[in-house]
């Protein structure tokens, strides 16, 4: 974990306090807060670098950023579960593997969804 004077150090050139500190007072970065400070994790800096190209690269305004920010979280947590999902389909019998993937290719071909 990185402290968030670290963190500045680090994207010096990209961000500054007073902008982190907005990120953080929008709910944009949840880093773990302690009496010594806030504190970053691995995941909290690939978001503030993903922040910093939103609002600066592409110029994605607040109102924009709150609706990104919401979508891509979405896809996230699909993710994971997808990854979970393939996991638990891995673990079945070869036979229920091929089921499943029948149900898959021919719910591909006709366009249906479940």
């Amino acid at each position: 974990m990185k402290t968030l004077e670290e963190v500045l150090e680090m994207l010096e050139a990209r961000i500054d306090r007073p902008t982190l500190e907005g990120y953080i007072a929008r709910q944009w970065l949840s880093p773990v807060s302690s009496q010594a400070g806030w504190h970053f994790e691995e995941i909290d800096i690939a978001r503030l670098e993903l922040l910093c190209h939103l609002t600066q690269d592409i110029e994605v305004n607040d109102e924009g950023m709150d609706v990104v920010l919401s979508l891509l979280d979405q896809l996230y947590g699909l993710r994971v579960h997808m990854q979970k999902l393939t996991h638990a389909i891995t673990q079945q019998p070869t036979h229920i593997q091929t089921e499943i993937m029948m149900v898959i290719k021919q719910l591909a071909k006709t366009g249906e969804t479940p």
